[in-house]
């Protein structure tokens, strides 16, 4: 349903409409408020703040048109983060495209995970991201160890030129080398990684018709679809991970709802040893964390 602006609408009540249209639209959705502050910011250039503690504000022409845009995209279930270009990953703002994933809270357990094995910010890791996307995993702990140096690979083009500004964004771009690369394949064999981190697609194919529109229809299948269970790339990954790591190396993935034991099972017999698991804040077993068998 679109409903159309009254002229010259006050910011407060421009609010008020769109959180009307999109609460008749999303169904399911709770954050409808929030969502319709946020596209106001974008549309009117403004911080939260700005808006909150002027609700008397009036919106030129121009603005509403724009904002009303932004709101009836967002009722047909357009993800925020499309239509803003950006999304917030462990306090900063990544770049964001129909290319790659949103980034998401859960992938922040990684984070956490990782800063709380290598505490020493100055120490020189050599990372490996496997599936990079919008690069906001190896991006972020090229900001936390800032002697690290890294190589990233995703088998697309479009998400490494996205991972590609996101790392000139946050200025680490000297210390991040991209590859178009099937996993490992691009990946000199020669190379040694103290830390291999991956988010891999691990959901199975058959459930992404499940999946909410923003996700289903918004977001890339590649990265999504993990193939019939949704562990095809975790066998991938274990197959092959041995013959990058250090001899102390560690991996850092994460992992769906109830995979915990079929990932492990699939790890310890290519001779990996779990030992590391993190909860993200909803209580879910979300990052797994394995050191070779000889360590």
């Amino acid at each position: 349903m679109k409903l159309q602006p009254a002229k010259s609408l006050e910011s407060s009540k421009a609010l008020a409409q769109a959180k009307q249209i999109l609460a008749l639209n999303l169904e399911g959705v709770s954050n409808v408020g929030l969502d319709s502050l946020i596209l106001l910011t974008h549309a009117l250039s403004l911080s939260k703040e700005q808006i909150i503690f002027n609700p008397q504000r009036q919106l030129s022409e121009a603005e509403e048109k724009n904002f009303f845009d932004l709101v009836n995209r967002r009722a047909a279930r357009e993800p925020i983060s499309h239509l803003i270009g950006k999304r917030e990953f462990f306090g900063e703002d990544f770049l964001v495209t129909k290319d790659v994933l949103d980034p998401r809270p859960d992938s922040e357990t990684l984070i956490e995970s990782v800063l709380k094995k290598f505490l020493n910010p100055t120490q020189d890791l050599k990372i490996l991201e496997i599936g990079v996307g919008s690069g906001c995993l190896i991006v972020t702990l090229l900001k936390a160890y800032v002697n690290a140096a890294g190589i990233a690979v995703d088998i697309s083009k479009k998400a490494l030129a996205v991972a590609k500004k996101n790392s000139e964004k946050h200025q680490v771009s000297p210390r991040l080398k991209l590859l178009e690369s099937d996993l490992f394949s691009a990946v000199n064999r020669t190379e040694k990684f103290d830390l291999i981190i991956s988010n891999p697609p691990y959901i199975p194919a058959a459930d992404i018709e499940k999946l909410e529109p923003e996700v289903r229809i918004h977001e890339p299948r590649a990265a999504l679809d993990g193939g019939a269970d949704g562990l095809d790339f975790y066998r991938r990954i274990a197959a092959e991970a041995k013959n990058f790591l250090s001899e102390s190396g560690k991996i850092f993935l994460e992992i769906g709802f109830g995979q915990k034991e079929e990932v492990v099972k699939i790890f310890t017999q290519q001779e990996f040893t779990l030992t590391g698991l993190s909860l993200d804040l909803p209580g879910v077993e979300r990052v797994l964390e394995f050191s070779s068998a000889a360590q």
